[in-house]
């Protein structure tokens, strides 16, 4: 059999799979989870599975990218769609895009957390709450989960060394 993933794994396949992150968050603990956005189906399965007292948040990793409600939207329940929170404002330039800011943040973080991060998602994604965190976005008392997606693939382009991990 030849199964078909399509990128970014989008579509109603991909969506219950992200969905089944669910069942292992700890139910009532967190008040935001939040997720770097590319093709938005991570995000549409962590809305699709969320309690309704959790915000989910995507940032987007793309530039630009006004289509991306509607390419979640599509993924998503009928009823679920209003739960769509985006934010645009850290993609650094555009999909794997980056400038020293973001590559002195890595740097930085794994200094302190020892956490490897790259420059298309997850760097992008620690730097967001980072920030929004110091412009309190987020209320007192918020429980938050960063949803680490993986991959370090995308730091492979940055000169040896550009990295101490």
């Amino acid at each position: 059999h030849q199964y078909l993933i399509p990128e970014g794994g989008y579509g109603r396949l991909g969506v219950k799979g992200a969905a089944t992150i669910w069942q292992y968050i700890p139910q009532n603990t967190y008040t935001h989870i939040i997720c770097m956005v590319g093709s938005g189906t991570t995000l549409a399965g962590l809305i699709q599975g969320a309690p309704d007292q959790t915000q989910v948040i995507g940032i987007s990793s793309m530039k630009n990218n006004m289509a991306l409600y509607e390419e979640i939207t599509a993924q998503l329940q009928a009823n679920l769609h209003h739960r769509i929170h985006l934010i645009h404002d850290y993609h650094f330039g555009g999909f794997a895009k980056y400038n020293h800011t973001l590559l002195d943040f890595m740097r930085q973080f794994w200094e302190t957390e020892k956490i490897p991060s790259d420059i298309v998602y997850t760097a992008k994604l620690f730097y967001a709450v980072n920030d929004l965190i110091q412009k309190d976005f987020f209320p007192p008392e918020s429980k938050l989960l960063l949803i680490h997606t993986g991959g370090l693939q995308g730091n492979a382009s940055l000169p040896e060394g550009t990295l101490p991990f």
